[in-house]
């Protein structure tokens, strides 16, 4: 046999060797070790309500029929559109009808909508208007801390059995051991419409920030992943279905565990910015100053002078039955992955 092809051949093998035996390789073999009782209830289970696929879809066409958010006029949106967008949400987080939101112990959340109980209210402004301050927002990733009252986070209950979950590099504020904590910063209206596309093309110098709002900023196009939890006594949680509207969690928070139902899951919401993307306002020479160090999801070769530091968050996603999945996400390197999910973070501030 040729030397010299296997001094060639012999680094490639034992990459794939490796690979072979990395942790999520590992990882993704002990579906097999399900216990029987965890794939009985599993059955039970549905990756997606109709309710939830319903609110999905309207969303998405959405984004066909208002593809920069700077010609929407707000108003006129929520004014003909605004309860058909609200009730869709309110369904798929598992309400029959329509919801509101009330302040309890200082916290926002929502509940049913009792038309009986609105009173000379009703009469002012419709039960969506609620959706009317929540057109426009972002979330970025602090590096440490939010500043007081802006702070939104996710928490996953990621796979028990042969956890894989990995990290390094930057992650700034995120939680990543066996679980996965997601931690953002909401930005003020304002300084979320300075969040444009880069001047650079190539898919280098793309970015993403969090979507809070019905609208991402000019130049941004929605990117949407379901991540399918752990099943067996899942400990999902978040800072409010107000709070990380328009993305949904199931179980336990905003619903208990049902008998029957979806999978827990987040599903999850991102503005994604394409290097040069056309935008009404034009491009960013900048990341807003907004008064804190932050970060943003970039692709892991994200360039200087923007990326101040790198990293990178792997979450082990539930193994048994899992059905992840992916809408809009065409063309990233900041987020992959099949039945786990793979992210990279770029600290820009």
């Amino acid at each position: 046999m040729n030397k010299q092809w296997m001094s060639r051949a012999l680094p490639f093998a034992l990459c794939a060797l490796a690979a072979a035996f990395t942790p999520a390789a590992f990882a993704e073999d002990s579906q097999e070790e399900t216990p029987q009782e965890e794939r009985d209830f599993a059955e039970k289970l549905v990756p997606e309500t109709d309710a939830q696929k319903r609110y999905r879809e309207y969303a998405e066409n959405l984004e066909r029929r208002y593809p920069d958010s700077a010609k929407v006029d707000p108003e006129r949106f929520v004014a003909e559109e605004g309860e058909a967008y609200a009730l869709l949400y309110c369904q798929a987080l598992g309400f029959e009808g329509a919801c509101v939101v009330e302040s309890k112990d200082g916290v926002d959340q929502f509940v049913a909508h009792q038309p009986a109980k609105a009173g000379a209210k009703a009469a002012l402004m419709p039960w969506w208007y609620w959706l009317f301050p929540r057109l426009f927002s972002v979330g970025v990733i602090p590096d440490r801390n939010c500043p007081a009252g802006t702070e939104v986070w996710i928490h996953h209950d990621d796979e028990d059995r042969r956890n894989a979950n990995g990290r390094g590099g930057w992650i700034g504020g995120t939680v990543s051991g066996g679980n996965t904590t997601w931690r953002f910063c909401r930005v003020p209206d304002k300084s979320t419409l300075a969040f444009r596309p880069l001047p650079k093309a190539g898919d280098h110098h793309d970015y993403a920030v969090l979507k809070l709002g019905v609208f991402c900023p000019s130049g941004a196009r929605t990117v949407i992943r379901r991540q399918n939890n752990e099943i067996w006594n899942n400990q999902n949680n978040n800072s409010g279905a107000v709070s990380i509207f328009p993305s949904i969690q199931g179980w336990p928070n905003p619903m208990p565990i049902p008998v029957t139902g979806p999978f827990p899951f987040t599903v999850t919401q991102y503005c994604h910015f394409d290097g040069a993307a056309p935008s009404v306002l034009g491009h960013m020479s900048a990341f807003p100053n907004l008064g804190y160090a932050y970060g943003v999801h970039a692709p892991s070769n994200f360039p200087a002078p923007w990326a101040l530091a790198r990293g990178w968050v792997h979450q082990d996603d539930e193994d048994w039955f899992n059905q992840n999945a992916n809408w809009g996400n065409w063309g990233l390197t900041w987020m992959v992955g099949g039945g786990n999910t793979w992210r990279s973070l770029a600290r820009v501030r």
